[in-house]
C-alpha cells in the first residue's frame, strides 16, 4: 500500500512550472510551498527556477538563496549526480525516479536523507522545459532500518555463540535462516537447499508424530514443544529438545516462528548413568547383606558364646567395610589387589615390617574385592593369635600373579618363622570361609595347608 509520502509524490510529479499559470494560481501556490514533500522545479541548465521550503532542508540554503543559482552552486556535492540526472530526462524524455540523497547541512550534525523523482516538464511544442523534483526525507525509516539491521547482526552473533541449534522461519513455517551451530551439527552445505528443513533429520519412527504436531501448531498459531532425534553429520541420531515459539506483531498476527533444538544426549547419559547406579547399588546392596547375614549366621555357629561372638562379628564387619570403602572410592568399580591387601592387613600395622606382599597389577571386580578381602581377614587374624604374627620373629608373604595363557590369577599366603604349627582340632568359620565360600563365589579352587613350617593357602580364579 502506497505511503501518504508516495501519493503526494505522484500528486506534484504533473505539476506545472512556477512560471505562467502556475503563479495565477494561489491555492497551488499554499499547496506547493507547505507540501510535505521537498518540491522544487529546475531549469535544462540546472538553476532553480522554484523551490519549497521542505526542499531547502537539505542544504539549509534559504528559498530565495536557491532561485537562479545552480544545483553546483547550492549543493556541490551532489552536482555531478543531479547534473547527470537532468542529461539524462534531456535525452531520453523518460522520468528518473528512487534516487537517494543525503543532506548538506553544516549546521546539522545529523544525517538526513531522502529518496528523489525526477520527472521531465514539456512546454506547448512537446519539448523538455524544465524538470520536477520532489523528494521524501527517509531518515527515520533509514535509522528505523539500521537499527534492525544492527539488532539483526546482534542476534545472529549471539545465536551463533550459543551451543544450541537456532532457526528462524516465515509464519507458514519455512525456514529462511539457522545459525552456525546447526551446519555444525549436520554437516549439510550452507548452500544446499535441504540446509533449512530440520524435518528432513529426523528420525524415521518419529517422523509422521513430530511432523503431526508442527502442522497442528502452525494452525493452532501455539508454541511445540517436544523431544525428537535428528540426524548428525556423523551419522548417529542424537535426542534434542526441540521449541518453536511464535513471533507477534502489534495485532498479534504470527509473522514468524523461532526454534530452537537442545542436545540433551549428555543429559540422558547421566540419567542412564544414575539408573544404573541405583540398580548397581540395590544390586550390590542385597549381596553384601547376603555376606552379612552368612557370616553372622556362621559366627553365631561357631562362637562359644556371646563375647566372642560380639567380638568375631564385629571383626568381620570391620573387613568388609574395608572392602566397602575402595569400592567406594572408584564407584563400584572394583579395585586393585594390592589396595586390597593393603586395606585388610591395617588393622595388623604392628606387624607391617614382617608382612612382604609383592605381585603385577591385577584389577578385582567388587565379588571377588569382597569374598578376597574376607579371605585374607580370615588368614591374617589366624595369623596375629596363632601363627606367624603371633611372635616376634614371624614373617607373611603374599605373592600373586597371572597366568595369561589360561587369564587366571594365583595366590599364596605363606607364613615362616613362627611357632610351629599343628592341625586345628575342629575348623571354624575361617575355614569354611577360605575352602568354601570364596572358592564357590569366584569359581576358584584351593588348598589351605597347615605345615608345621607356617600355614601356606594357595587359590586361584578366573581372572575374568
Amino acid at each position: 500500500m502506497a505511503s501518504e509520502a508516495d501519493r503526494n509524490v505522484k500528486a506534484y510529479q504533473s505539476a506545472p512550472p512556477a512560471s505562467g499559470p502556475f503563479v495565477q494560481q494561489p491555492a497551488l501556490q499554499v499547496i506547493y510551498d507547505t507540501a510535505p514533500i521537498g518540491l522544487a522545479y529546475l531549469s535544462p541548465d540546472c538553476r532553480y527556477l522554484h523551490i519549497n521550503q521542505r526542499l531547502t532542508e537539505i542544504c539549509g540554503i534559504s528559498i530565495e538563496g536557491h532561485l537562479g543559482r545552480t544545483v553546483r552552486e547550492c549543493v556541490p556535492a551532489l552536482a555531478e549526480t543531479i547534473e547527470a540526472i537532468i542529461r539524462s530526462i534531456m535525452t531520453t524524455g523518460e522520468p528518473v525516479t528512487g534516487i537517494e540523497v543525503a543532506g548538506q547541512r553544516p549546521d546539522q550534525i545529523e544525517d538526513r536523507a531522502w529518496v528523489t523523482y525526477w520527472h521531465p516538464v514539456r512546454g506547448p511544442d512537446g519539448g523538455i522545459v524544465g524538470v520536477n523534483v520532489a523528494a521524501e526525507e527517509i531518515t527515520e525509516r533509514k535509522r528505523v532500518e539500521a537499527a534492525l539491521r544492527a539488532s539483526e547482526r546482534q542476534f545472529h552473533t549471539l545465536a551463533d555463540s550459543i551451543p544450541q541449534l537456532v532457526w528462524m522461519a516465515e509464519a507458514d513455517g519455512r525456514i529462511f535462516w539457522v545459525n552456525s551451530r546447526w551446519y555444525d551439527y549436520t554437516g549439510v552445505p550452507t548452500g544446499d537447499g535441504s540446509a533449512h528443513d530440520w524435518q528432513a533429520l529426523l528420525a524415521p519412527p518419529s517422523l509422521s508424530e513430530v511432523r503431526r504436531r508442527w502442522a497442528q501448531s502452525l494452525q493452532a498459531g501455539v508454541a511445540l514443544e517436544i523431544e525428537l532425534s535428528l540426524l548428525g553429520r556423523d551419522g548417529q541420531y542424537r535426542p534434542f529438545l526441540t521449541r518453536a515459539i511464535p513471533l507477534r506483531d502489534a495485532t498479534s498476527t504470527i509473522y514468524r516462528w523461532i526454534g530452537t533444538h537442545i542436545d540433551i544426549s549428555e543429559q540422558r547419559r547421566r540419567e542412564e548413568h544414575i539408573r544404573f547406579i541405583i540398580d548397581e547399588l540395590s544390586h550390590r546392596t542385597k549381596n553384601l547383606l547376603a555376606v552379612i547375614m552368612a557370616v553372622a549366621n556362621q559366627t553365631a555357629r561357631y562362637a562359644g558364646d556371646v563375647v566372642q561372638f560380639q567380638m568375631r562379628f564385629s571383626e568381620r564387619l570391620l573387613a568388609l567395610a574395608h572392602c566397602h570403602d575402595l569400592l567406594v572410592k572408584d564407584s563400584w568399580h572394583g579395585t586393585s589387589f594390592h589396595d586390597l591387601v593393603s586395606a585388610q592387613m591395617r588393622p595388623f600395622s604392628e606387624t607391617n615390617e614382617r608382612l612382604d606382599a609383592a605381585g603385577p597389577p591385577i584389577f578385582l571386580k567388587p565379588d571377588a574385592v569382597q569374598h578376597l578381602g574376607l579371605a585374607l581377614h580370615e588368614l591374617a587374624t589366624n595369623a596375629s593369635k596363632h601363627g606367624a604374627l603371633s611372635g616376634p620373629q614371624g614373617e607373611v608373604s603374599i605373592r600373586w600373579q597371572v597366568d595369561e595363557t589360561e587369564d587366571r590369577v594365583r595366590i599364596c599366603w605363606s607364613e615362616k618363622d613362627g611357632p610351629p604349627v599343628t592341625p586345628p582340632q575342629k575348623r571354624g568359620f575361617g575355614h569354611v570361609v577360605i575352602e568354601q565360600i570364596v572358592p564357590r563365589a569366584l569359581n576358584g579352587s584351593g588348598m589351605l595347608d597347615f605345615a608345621p613350617a607356617g600355614v601356606q593357602w594357595t587359590f586361584e580364579f578366573p581372572r575374568s
